[in-house]
């Protein structure tokens, strides 16, 4: 009995020996096909939900930003359109008038007049040579200022260009002279007060050579909602100033040849800003169609009271 002692002992020990490594490599056991699977798919979800929402937050922050920007230009077009005509001393009922005057560089391509007028410009006296004693010099000096001509262009925005709406507004000026102290004058331009019926008649002195600057992006280019008949009323002396039929950007101007003195002219401005891209068929951030990319009409009435000084 006692010499079998040890060697039960032994194999007691042995045997627990082998118990606890073969518990060891099962703790040791790596991850099924079937866990690395699930765990897969499981954080595929979250990632994905995860990266939604980043797009989702960066794509509405894109949309707030292209918004509040549309929404700035087109107030800011507005004021300035509305400063700018209140200078004014003759106003067209139809800017074609004036516009087929101009030579074919002034004109912007493919795009449509929608208001055009003479305004007086302020100039600075002490930049006329003190040399000059011309009657025209005399005349600055005592003015303080020279007559413009300015037109507002509708342009639409072609797709892969440089701006970033569906159409923009360009602004076009004629003035008196390309440099002051030089006595420059700008190529075509007449003065209209120094002849005759000069505002209405206005024809220019050989090929116009203005400036042309965009004063607007993101204006829509889409007829939706009104149309300008609704808006200018004949019956009050009221014309549109467009010949096409576009509520996006257009003038309703009272008709210089009503009233008692046709030279006290009011009119009325309209505009619809858009957040659409350019070009037809380009991607809308706002609505399935351009429709839904417009933003309302704003408008402002202007009370013009120009005098026309003649001299014949």
């Amino acid at each position: 009995m006692a010499a079998q002692f040890p060697s039960t002992a032994l194999t007691r020990w042995l045997l627990q020996k082998n118990w606890l490594l073969q518990k060891a490599r099962a703790n040791q056991r790596g991850f099924t096909l079937t866990e690395l699977l699930v765990a897969i798919v499981v954080g595929s979800i979250i990632l994905t939900s995860l990266l939604y929402l980043v797009v989702e937050l960066l794509g509405t922050n894109l949309r707030e930003e292209r918004l509040t920007q549309a929404q700035q230009d087109t107030r800011r077009a507005l004021d300035y359109i509305s400063r700018d005509v209140r200078e004014a001393v003759y106003v067209y009922a139809n800017p074609q008038t004036v516009v087929g005057q101009l030579s074919e560089p002034d004109v912007p391509d493919d795009s449509t007049a929608v208001l055009a007028f003479w305004r007086l410009k302020p100039i600075d006296v002490a930049a006329i040579p003190a040399a000059c004693i011309t009657d025209e010099c005399e005349t600055l000096r005592v003015r303080h200022s020279v007559y413009d001509l300015v037109v507002y262009f509708h342009k639409p925005n072609a797709p892969g260009g440089i701006w970033s709406g569906p159409g923009r507004i360009i602004r076009y000026e004629l003035t008196n002279y390309s440099n002051l102290a030089a006595q420059t004058p700008t190529p075509g331009y007449r003065d209209p007060s120094r002849i005759k019926d000069g505002f209405a008649l206005w024809t220019p002195d050989g090929v116009t050579r203005g400036r042309n600057n965009v004063l607007a992006d993101f204006i829509d280019t889409h007829n939706v909602d009104q149309t300008v008949s609704t808006a200018c009323l004949p019956a009050d002396g009221f014309i549109a100033s467009l010949v096409v039929d576009s509520n996006n950007f257009f003038v309703c101007v009272r008709d210089p040849g009503t009233g008692v003195n046709p030279l006290n002219q009011s009119l009325s401005v309209f505009l619809r800003g858009s957040t659409a891209n350019p070009g037809p068929g380009t991607t809308i951030i706002f609505g399935p169609t351009s429709e839904g990319s417009s933003l309302p009409i704003i408008s402002t009435e202007v009370l013009v009271r120009g005098r026309i000084e003649t001299q014949l």
